[in-house]
C-alpha cells in the first residue's frame, strides 16, 4: 500500500556575530544521507506533516539533509519502505555540503551526524561556521572512535545508538532516495559525558530528541550512561557486521552454520574483552543479546556489507579497533576478530 505524505579545540571557540549568524532557525540538519540519515530524515519529516495536517502546527523541527551529492534540485524525494510493506513517500529539502561554505544566515536547531566514523572530521571542518557553541550535536556513528573525537572539539555532545535496521536498494535517479526499513528496533540517546557530569542544557537536549523521535515512531529512551551504551552497540556491530561484510550474507543468516558457530566465537572473545574493560554485561548476557539482533534484523544488508558490495571504505577501524587496543592492553587473545580485520582491512 502507498502512501503518499505531502512536503511541508576543546569546544568550539568559534563566536558568531550577528553579521554572521542572525537567527537560530527551527531546522533540524541531518548530515549524511545514508541509510540511517534518509530512515530517520523520513520518518521524523512525515511525522511533522501529520501533525500539520491534523492540528495546524507542530513542534517538530523542520529537516534539512546534508549530504556530499550534487544535485539539479534542492529537493529530495525519500521513498521509505516500511517493515509492514507499506511506502512512504516524503520530500525532504537537500543541501550539497560543499556549497555550505559562505556565512550562514541561521543557525540549526540541532544536528545529527549520520556520515561513516571516518567522515566525521571533514564535516567538523565545515560545520563549524555554520554553529554556536551552544548548537546541539549528536553523533549517530557506529564504533567509538568519532565520538571521543568529537567531544574534545564541541561541549555538550550527544550520542545515539539504534539497532534499527536500514539498507539502501538501488536507485536510478538522482532526486529519488530510497531506503529499506527492515526491522523495528530500539534507540537510546544521551550526553556522551560520564553521569555526574552531565550539563543540565544536554539533558534536556537529550529528552527534547528523545521525545522527537517517539513521536516519529521509533522505541526512544533517554540514556544515563550513554558510553556504556556504546559499547554495547559495539558488540553488536562488532559480532554481526564483519562476518556478514567478510561472507557477504544478511544478517539472518548468522543463524545458520558454519556462521553461527563463528558468532559465538565472536560473542567470546568480545564478552572478554568488555569484562575487562569493566563494561558492565546487558541484563539477558551478550550472547541473548547479540541473537536478539540477528533475529529482529534477519532480512537486514549490514552496513559494512553494503560498504563492501559498494567498493567503498569500511568503518572496521572504529568499531574493531577500540577491542583489539584493549585486548592488547589486557593481554587477551582474540584470533577471530584479528582475522576479520585482517581480511577487510
Amino acid at each position: 500500500m502507498a502512501t503518499l505524505l505531502p512536503s511541508n579545540t576543546k569546544a568550539s571557540s568559534r563566536r558568531h556575530s550577528t553579521e554572521t549568524v542572525n537567527f537560530r532557525g527551527n531546522r533540524l540538519w541531518i548530515i549524511g544521507p545514508g541509510a540511517i540519515g534518509r530512515l530517520l530524515a523520513a520518518r521524523l519529516a512525515s511525522a511533522r506533516a501529520d501533525e500539520l495536517a491534523s492540528q495546524g502546527k507542530s513542534s517538530l523541527p523542520d529537516i534539512l539533509l546534508i549530504g556530499r551529492r550534487a544535485l539539479s534540485t534542492q529537493e529530495v524525494s525519500i521513498e521509505m519502505i516500511a517493515p509492514s510493506g507499506d511506502i512512504v513517500i516524503q520530500k525532504i529539502m537537500y543541501e550539497k555540503i560543499d556549497s555550505m561554505k559562505n556565512p550562514p544566515r541561521e543557525i540549526p536547531l540541532a544536528i545529527w551526524i549520520t556520515t561513516k566514523a571516518h567522515g566525521v572530521e571533514d564535516v567538523w571542518a565545515t560545520l563549524q561556521q555554520h554553529i554556536s557553541p551552544s548548537t546541539p550535536i549528536t553523533c549517530w556513528q557506529n564504533g567509538l572512535s568519532a565520538q571521543p573525537w568529537f567531544a574534545e572539539h564541541h561541549s555538550g555532545l550527544l550520542c545515539a545508538s539504534t539497532t534499527e535496521g536500514a539498507w539502501l536498494p538501488e536507485s536510478h535517479s538522482t532526486q529519488v532516495f530510497p531506503i529499506q526499513h527492515a526491522a523495528h528496533g530500539q534507540t537510546w540517546l544521551g550526553p556522551w559525558a560520564a553521569t555526574g557530569m552531565t550539563s543540565a542544557a544536554s539533558t534536556a537536549n537529550a529528552h527534547q530528541q528523545v521525545d522527537w523521535l517517539t513521536r516519529a515512531g521509533f522505541s526512544s529512551k533517554a540514556a544515563d550512561n550513554m558510553q556504556e551504551r556504546l559499547w554495547h552497540k559495539l558488540a553488536v556491530n562488532a559480532t554481526i557486521n564483519p562476518l556478514v561484510a567478510r561472507f557477504r550474507i544478511r544478517n539472518g543468516q548468522l543463524r545458520d552454520r558454519p556462521f553461527s558457530l563463528m558468532v559465538r566465537q565472536a560473542v567470546s572473545e568480545i564478552s572478554a574483552v568488555l569484562n575487562a574493560k569493566q563494561v558492565s554485561a546487558p541484563p539477558q548476557g551478550w550472547q541473548a543479546l547479540i541473537d536478539d539482533v540477528i533475529r529482529t534484523t534477519a532480512n537486514n544488508r549490514a552496513s559494512m556489507l553494503q560498504d563492501v558490495l559498494a567498493d567503498r571504505p569500511t568503518e572496521i577501524v572504529a568499531i574493531l579497533g577500540p577491542l583489539r587496543s584493549t585486548a592488547a592492553q589486557h593481554g587477551l587473545q582474540i584470533p577471530l576478530l584479528d582475522q576479520l580485520y585482517r581480511d577487510l582491512s
